[in-house]
């Protein structure tokens, strides 16, 4: 392997004249017979049993040693890429060329074979070959993708100093170099000194400056670019990474109109990075649209709508949309798309789901794959079958660190923080150190099942043990590892001192505290931080909202409601799903439209009616509205995972495990109605919020009453 230093500076010799060149011996003249095979010959050969003729007719004729006539039939290999063929030819050519070696290079690097590229490249270079502008273009590519900075600025001083600098197509590879190496104020120095500039060029210029962020740039040089030339695919795709991460929907549908508008609507690219550009900015519905309309669905295309209907929390669709998938002949699953649905099957709690695609992963051979292995492990501990998640990490043959993090995650949320701790140090007895997200995942932990004591000490360690610096989430773990315990002076002090500034998730788990515990003082406090950070986010007046009405401070409801609604934010309705007989069913609060729902109704009035005579009484504290108390109760009643909970019952066999995902944290009222439901239905019910699991079983909690 050529190291890349070694080959930087053998370059730089050679460039200054310090090496001396090989020279190549006299090839033998074959001019007459080559006559009869025209260039034109191989330009018409497209496909590879045509070549092989030719080749094998080359080689009849004692013509193999003819390094023009090889040097064409290694372009047409390469054109074919049919790279292993090129360089079993360029291995035995005997006198070879420059254009022998540019052929190779250029080969290696068109067919993502970047490591190859440079390394021929090097070679070259030590025989004494130096690169001509083919050459140049052929190997900066392969240097941006590998981001070999020292080699491609050497190369770059070398172009400069040659007599023909100004050739269009090594300049739009130094722009679409840079671009990769991440400068893209170098790229516009290459750029704006060019003399001729063609739709390549311009391609280059764009990518260079949405691929690093600057997405004004880039959409400024696009306007100015349609002065003068057509866009095209490239053009296209450029523009749309570039508004990659902005969340404008403006942005994407003036995109989107232009795309049709020049005729690139029917472009799988294309149409691709819009559903994913929508999905985004999260209107998934529109990403839907572009996705039933493609002629042609590739396996990145499904990915991405899943992926979409699982971040708007749309379940039903979830399972739809991979049964689809699933009976699609066309759609040949990988690795990535298997993680999507993984991802989409732990959301939503879909356990049936989730055994279906770990059995895919069987069947398709990816049972080696860690990032699946970790995705697997997740799943089932998202859908509190924790010991399946055991079963299937101890049968690992290789466990890294995301795998453990995945494990040590599901403890925790399922309240078993000293096995999570278990897990936590034996991760680090076996020579594996912990990273980031391992922290995270136990101190949440901790936080969860109330370890303060050896919470603090691994947070405080974190640095000397573990080389492992602090960040925002890790600070959110111990603010809510001590708000959780009721001390919040304590988890006050620890944001005042933190070395970085606090972050909306660490103000975030202190205003959770502070309603847990009702300390309005310091609420008011912390959400005034949190509406500077996050002026548009509702929960955070919502919360603040029922703080106030918690202490019966009507006053400070009504004012908070008012600022709420002067800023026209929209409250994230309450919504639970089930998963029955691999169908998914998506309830929300108070829906009583609902189809179901006279089934429902009549239902729920009778186990209301059962667990009352059981003990239980309605917790109207959990109504932050200010109404009457028959009110009060039917919204109590009405609850999103009541009506979830009561068609589990009505659907499911006696003794089946109800399970139900919802994406708020579950209300006191709800938590006592369903310990009371686990006695009366002898059932156990697996409620997972938006924080942890709770597993109810014989009227007690996993929890312990501490969530």
């Amino acid at each position: 392997m050529v190291r890349f230093s070694t080959l930087a500076n053998s370059f730089t010799w050679r460039q200054n004249g310090i090496h001396p060149k090989l020279k190549i011996s006299h090839i033998p003249n074959y001019f007459n017979v080559t006559e009869l095979w025209d260039a034109s010959i191989f330009q018409r050969l497209k496909e590879p049993k045509p070549i092989e003729q030719v080749h094998a007719q080359i080689v009849i004729s004692g013509l193999s040693q003819d390094t023009r006539l090889c040097n064409r039939l290694m372009n047409s290999y390469a054109s074919c890429r049919l790279i292993t063929q090129t360089h079993k030819i360029f291995s035995v050519i005997e006198h070879k060329n420059l254009v022998s070696w540019t052929i190779l290079i250029n080969g290696f690097a068109k067919n993502g074979l970047f490591l190859e590229a440079i390394e021929l490249f090097g070679k070259m270079v030590n025989c004494g070959l130096m690169p001509n502008a083919i050459t140049v273009s052929s190997i900066l590519p392969a240097i941006g993708k590998l981001r070999l900075n020292l080699i491609g600025k050497s190369l770059h001083c070398y172009w400069v100093k040659q007599e023909y600098q100004c050739n269009v197509f090594v300049q739009s590879a130094l722009v679409h170099m840079y671009s990769k190496l991440g400068y893209p104020i170098a790229a516009r120095y290459v750029f704006d000194s060019m003399p001729e500039r063609n739709v390549v060029s311009w391609n280059a210029i764009i990518f260079a400056y949405s691929n690093n962020g600057m997405v004004e740039e880039a959409i400024w040089l696009f306007n100015l670019m349609r002065r003068s030339l057509l866009m095209d695919t490239f053009t296209i795709m450029s523009l749309v990474s570039a508004t990659f991460g902005v969340g404008d929907l403006q942005i994407v549908t003036q995109i989107h109109g232009l795309v049709v508008k020049s005729g690139h609507d029917n472009n799988q690219r294309v149409e691709t990075g819009l559903i994913e550009k929508y999905i985004g900015v999260n209107f998934v519905d529109d990403a839907y649209c572009i996705f039933c309309e493609m002629p042609v669905k590739d396996v990145v295309a499904w990915t991405l709508m899943l992926t979409g209907f699982v971040n708007s929390g749309n379940w039903s669709m979830v399972v739809e949309h991979f049964n689809q998938m699933m009976g699609t002949d066309e759609v040949e699953l990988d690795s990535v798309a298997l993680i999507g649905i993984l991802s989409g099957c732990s959301s939503s709690g879909a356990l049936q789901q989730g055994r279906m695609v770990h059995a895919l992963v069987i069947k398709n051979g990816f049972e080696g794959d860690t990032f699946l292995g970790s995705s697997i492990i997740d799943m089932y501990a998202n859908c509190a079958e924790l010991g399946d998640a055991r079963r299937f990490f101890e049968g690992m043959a290789t466990k890294d660190a995301a795998c453990w993090n995945a494990l040590i995650a599901g403890n925790g949320m399922l309240g078993y923080g000293n096995d999570a701790i278990d897990l936590f140090l034996k991760m680090k007895d076996l020579g594996l150190d912990p990273n980031d997200s391992t922290l995270v995942s136990v101190l949440s932990a901790c936080s969860h099942s109330g370890l303060v004591d050896q919470g603090l000490y691994i947070f405080d360690n974190m640095v000397a043990r573990w080389n492992l610096y602090p960040n925002q989430k890790h600070y959110a773990c111990v603010v809510d590892l001590l708000g959780r315990a009721g001390r919040l002076n304590d988890a006050y002090s620890v944001i005042t001192s933190m070395h970085l500034q606090p972050g909306v998730d660490v103000y975030g788990a202190l205003l959770g505290a502070c309603k847990a515990h009702g300390n309005i003082e310091l609420g008011v406090e912390v959400s005034q931080r949190l509406f500077e950070l996050k002026p548009h986010d509702a929960g955070y007046y919502i919360l603040l909202s029922n703080i106030y009405a918690l202490s019966g401070n009507l006053e400070g409801v009504k004012s908070t409601r008012l600022l709420f609604k002067s800023k026209t934010l929209e409250k994230d309705p309450g919504m639970s799903s089930i998963e029955i007989n691999g169908a998914v069913y998506t309830f929300m609060a108070n829906e009583k439209d609902h189809p179901l729902y006279l089934e429902i109704s009549r239902f729920l009035k009778d186990l209301i009616f059962r667990i009352q005579e059981e003990g239980y009484v309605p917790d109207f504290k959990s109504v932050y509205q200010d109404v009457a108390e028959d009110l009060k109760k039917d919204i109590l009643y009405h609850h999103s995972e009541k009506l979830a909970i009561a068609f589990g019952l009505m659907r499911t066999k006696p003794g089946t495990i109800i399970r139900v995902t919802k994406n708020l944290r579950a209300c006191n009222d709800c938590h006592s109605s369903c310990k009371y439901i686990s006695k009366v239905f002898g059932r156990t019910l697996v409620i997972k919020d938006k924080n942890r699991f709770h597993v109810f079983h014989g009227g007690n909690c996993s929890c312990g009453d501490y969530w």
